[in-house]
Order: C-alpha cells, then structure tokens, then sequence
C-alpha cells in the first residue's frame, strides 16, 4: 500500500476489498471530498492483512484518526477484528459494504467508532463468539431481504441497512450489478458518518446560495455555472416540462436564456425551508411572477397569458466536492397550468363517470403553504 499523504489534518481513508484493484471512480470521489485515500487488497494471507491494517495509523498525531471503507470478505476481517477495543487505536469509523461475514449484532462496538453497514439482498454467515471453554462459537446463514421502513434500516447494534432487491457490488461501477440509486443512497450515508467521524463541517448552503444569487439576481445568471462540478457532468432537470441542461456550456446557456434579464421583473421569491445533509441540500420555495414573458422552463411553447401565478418548488440538489453535481426541481404543473388558464378544473373529459371536477387547485395551493409557513 502506497503511504498516505501528511497534511494539516489528517483524515486519512483506507479502501479495502479482496482483489488487487478497485473502482477507481468510487476512490476518487472519495479524493474529491478532501480525504487522504489509499487502497489495500485482500489479497495476502489474514495475518498479513490485519498487519497492514495497523499500519494504516503510522504517522498520525495525537489528534488524528482514520477510517476505513471495506467491501465483501474484507469486510467481513475488519468487522471482526475491530470488534475489540485494543484494536480500535485512532480508527475513528468503519463503514462495509455487503460483508460476507458478521458477529452476533447485538454486540456493540466500541463507543469510539463510528460503524455503519451496508448489506445487499444476500446471505449473511452470522458468528456468536464462544462464551468460554465449555462453549465454542457457532454460526448460522441469515438471508437479509428487508428492514424497516422505506428506509430499510436493521435493528441492530450498530448503523445498517440492507439494499433489498439488489446483489453485492451494487456500489461499484466497474460492478454487472451496479445500481446508480441504491449506490447514490448508501454513498450519501457513508459520507454523514466520515463527516461525524472526523468532526467535518461543510457549508454546502453558502454553493448553493451563490449559485441562487447568479441566477435570480445577477445580470450574468449564467455565472451560476462557476458553483457546479467539473469533474462530473452536471446537469439541472425541471421535472414536470422536462426541461434542463447538462454540462457546463448548456447550463450557461440554459440560466442565461431562462433568468436573469430573461426573466420576468414582477417574479419573487420566498425561502420557506431549507435542510442540508452530507452532500444535499433540499429547499422550498415560493415563486410568484405575471407571465407577462415567455418562460420555457415552467410554461415550454405557451405565450404569455399575463396571468398571475403562484407556485411551491422543491429542489433536490446534490454535491460532490464541495460543488453542485446536479438539480431536480418538483412543481405541481396542475397548479401552474390552471392559473394560466391552460386547464379547467371543472371541464371533466367526456367518459369520466362519477366525477365533477378534476381535483387540482391553483394559488390557493402555494398559498396554503405560504399560510402554515409564517
């Protein structure tokens, strides 16, 4: 294993999986978020292994820690070995994915690490250790499906959640099983518990409020795209028109076409509420404006009606390094619609039986909202 890089604080990142390489996508990403990454295999004997793995706090200062991401049967080692506190020296977390292997779960660790797991659809060989000379361990097969909630979370002793319906490698792209959402999920997960364990603070609401400054009051809104990641494609997705832009000079060209001076003078704008998680930051807005001018991302091929309209938009907005990666924005395109004129909520389509009027509202939507926010 190549050394770790010495820096003003360490918050070195060991990687870890049974074959002599790994998913170099899923190491970098880890690199952009500032993390000191270096990969061991699995690919020498246990001892030899769990030799390296003490190694892995060589250099580091009083104050410093590290934490380990480990994968399948590696995982299933460092599950083990770090059980015990003598072992636990300057490990401050440990994240696996799908290890093939677990102790009994209602054994906790120790207080100083941060555990999480992630287990995909799959069988579990579940160790209890033995209880004294009289009593050896024993092991038994667990088939993991599902948990509770949508969440999918264990009751265990310690953080996990199982991915149902999806195999081991579900969180590796150079994986036939690789799954984008499931993988997205568990990444946002293992980046909370590296952030708490390294006692990390990132203000994710200054980028994106930079990026909402360029866009709705900047004459330049195209500058907005100075927030976004370069080292992935990024893009923006207006859900209900399914318009948007992806990559640097679309997105330039879509905030500056749709924003800015290009959009209507008379449109405000209400933060109702906002939450930030370890790489997402999810806002409420009101949005008022006459559509007294052509807007293609709300209202695509509809000339304006110079009518008033009043709308919530959700955004889901995520980062990678400190830098947008993408957004989704959600409007009820009902509401929007039925304030322009566009549909009537009491025109029921010939056929329909048993209904009176179509159950769609327009400002009195946005402003119930408004209402049970102030």
């Amino acid at each position: 294993m190549a050394p770790f890089v010495s820096t003003e604080k360490a918050t070195r990142l060991c990687v870890t999986a049974d074959r002599d390489s790994f998913d170099s996508s899923f190491i970098r990403s880890w690199s952009l978020e500032g993390f000191d990454v270096r990969y061991l295999p699995l690919v020498k004997d246990k001892k030899a292994f769990i030799h390296d793995l003490e190694g892995i706090k060589t250099g580091l200062s009083v104050s410093e820690s590290y934490a380990i991401i480990g994968f399948g049967e590696a995982a299933a080692v460092c599950l083990e070995h770090f059980l015990h506190s003598p072992n636990t020296s300057k490990l401050c977390a440990l994240i696996a994915y799908y290890p093939t292997r677990i102790i009994d779960p209602e054994l906790a660790y120790p207080s100083s690490v941060r555990v999480l797991v992630h287990f995909a659809a799959q069988d579990v060989t579940v160790v209890y250790p033995s209880t004294g000379r009289a009593h050896k361990s024993q092991r038994e097969v667990r088939r993991i499906t599902s948990a509770m909630g949508t969440g999918d979370r264990l009751s265990v002793a310690y953080q996990a959640y199982v991915y149902s319906g999806y195999l081991p490698g579900f969180a590796e792209k150079d994986s036939k099983q690789y799954n984008h959402i499931s993988a997205q999920l568990a990444w946002s997960r293992s980046l909370k518990a590296l952030q708490l364990a390294f006692h990390r603070e990132v203000d994710l609401e200054a980028v994106w409020d930079e990026a909402q400054q360029a866009r709705y009051f900047s004459s330049k809104p195209g500058s907005s795209v100075g927030c976004y990641t370069g080292d992935e494609t990024p893009y923006v997705t207006c859900q209900p028109t399914a318009q948007g832009a992806s990559g640097g000079t679309d997105l330039r060209r879509f905030y500056e076409n749709n924003f800015g001076g290009n959009a209507p003078t008379s449109m405000r704008l209400r933060l109702l509420s906002r939450t930030a998680g370890a790489d997402r930051v999810v806002e409420e807005l009101y949005m008022s404006f006459k559509h007294s001018q052509e807007m293609p991302w709300i209202l695509p091929g509809v000339a304006p009606t110079d009518k008033q309209v009043e709308v919530i938009l959700i955004s889901i907005v995520r980062f990678i390094g400190g830098k947008i990666s993408s957004e989704n924005v959600y409007w009820d395109q009902a509401s929007v619609l039925c304030q322009v004129g566009l549909l009537d909520p009491g025109h029921v389509p010939q056929g329909v039986q048993g209904v009176q009027r179509i159950p769609v509202t327009g400002k009195e939507e946005a402003r119930t909202v408004l209402s049970s926010s102030t």
